[in-house]
This record gives C-alpha cells, structure tokens and sequence, in this order.
C-alpha cells in the first residue's frame, strides 16, 4: 500500500476542480448546504451552460441549468425536452431554463453525459427568451 504524503488532500481538492468540464456536460450535484445533507436531500442532474472560455479557466464555479423529469414542466417557455438515452439520461427529462444557478465545481458529482450542439443550441435559445422577457418591456 503506497503511504499517503501530507499534501496528498490538497491533491485531491484540486484534481476535483480540475477535470475538463464542457459545455453541454450533466452532472449529478450536491448541495454544498450541510443541513440539507442531514435532512436527506440528495444530487439532482444538472447540465452545464457556461461557455467553455470560463469552464477550461481557473475559476472555481460554473454556471448550471436544473434538469427534472416532471414532463409538464417541458409546456413552459424555453424549457426544453430530453429523449431517454439521450446524454445517457435513464429517463426522459426537461431542462428547467429558469432554473439557473452557479455553483462550486468541487460540487460536479457522476458525469451523466454530454448533449449534442444542436441541444446546447436550443437550450441557450430558451435562456436567451427567458432573458428577453426581462428586458424587452
């Protein structure tokens, strides 16, 4: 067994933030919150929607969009439907447009998968109408 040197976490910590992150990637995330740990909450997938400018820099967070798989909620505007399989979702699923958030990559569990262009596309598309609705009055 091979002896652990002391600057072996510090190691760790950082090859955790240092893995190729792209664009169109879903990840399973954890709260960083450790209440809601103790309260049972667990990951839920999120895809990433940050351009790969920041994503492939050393800035620790990275900007995400909330995937559900409540079918109604591919109704809303924006909002768009993943097929099963598709990115290797094991269920049909909506990425949630309104449902932006930023988050500490040290956060990024299980890759999931990575969606095509052609849906990185669509779902920046359903960004940029939620955007519009703001500052197009």
């Amino acid at each position: 067994m091979k002896p652990i040197d002391s600057d072996e976490p510090e190691k760790a910590a950082f090859d955790s933030e240092a893995r190729i992150i792209h664009q169109g990637d879903i990840f399973w995330i954890r709260s960083d919150n450790p209440e809601e740990a103790n309260l049972g909450f667990y990951p839920h997938p999120y895809v990433v929607v940050q351009e790969n400018l920041f994503n492939h820099s050393r800035i620790h967070s990275v900007v995400v969009c909330a995937l559900t798989t409540n079918l109604k909620q591919a109704n809303a505007p924006g909002n768009v439907l993943l097929e099963v399989g598709e990115a290797n979702l094991p269920k049909q699923s909506v990425v949630v447009v309104s449902k932006v958030s930023a988050v500490n990559k040290s956060q990024l569990g299980e890759q999931i998968g990575s969606l095509s262009e052609p849906r990185i596309q669509q779902i920046l598309a359903g960004m940029r109408l939620l955007q519009n609705s703001f500052f197009n009055r």
